[in-house]
């Protein structure tokens, strides 16, 4: 079996990372321990950004801005499978629906390919790498969804 590694942050200070965890009263993401997640693609990290949408950019400075909740390494069947639909991703627009959660989106399809959220690209990632943990028909995956689910 092989891993993919998901690393939990919370930015420092950003008004949508703020306003995610709690501007919303009806939010999920108000208890989350993390508003923020990255996938380590070797000395590189895969993220779904407010400030670029989809990118992939060195570790260091992906991080510059971040402190980590926690890393969570998944076993997947094939985590080359999940990385490079990861980086396929890459220039894709960042989901501001799916930030702001149910109250903007309630019946919107997480797994669309057209645009991400960060939890949501990881999702895919693990789907895509063997593990579909989550229903296709969620509306929504959170950081408190991604870490529920055994490594």
């Amino acid at each position: 079996m092989e891993t993919i590694s998901v690393v939990f942050t919370k930015r420092n200070w950003n008004p949508g990372s703020y306003l995610i965890r709690w501007g919303l009263p009806k939010s999920r993401f108000k208890v989350a321990p993390a508003s923020h997640c990255l996938i380590r693609d070797g000395e590189y990290m895969i993220q779904a950004s407010m400030e670029g949408g989809v990118i992939r950019s060195l570790a260091a400075d992906a991080m510059k801005h971040l402190t980590t909740v926690e890393e969570v390494s998944y076993t997947v069947d094939n985590a080359e499978a999940g990385l490079a639909y990861a980086r396929s991703q890459v220039g894709k627009p960042y989901d501001f629906k799916g930030a702001f959660g149910l109250a903007l989106a309630p019946d919107r399809d997480w797994t669309a390919e057209d645009k991400w959220f960060c939890f949501e690209l990881a999702a895919a990632a693990l789907a895509k790498a063997g593990r579909n943990d989550f229903r296709d028909d969620a509306g929504h995956i959170t950081g408190n969804l991604l870490l529920a689910i055994k490594p």
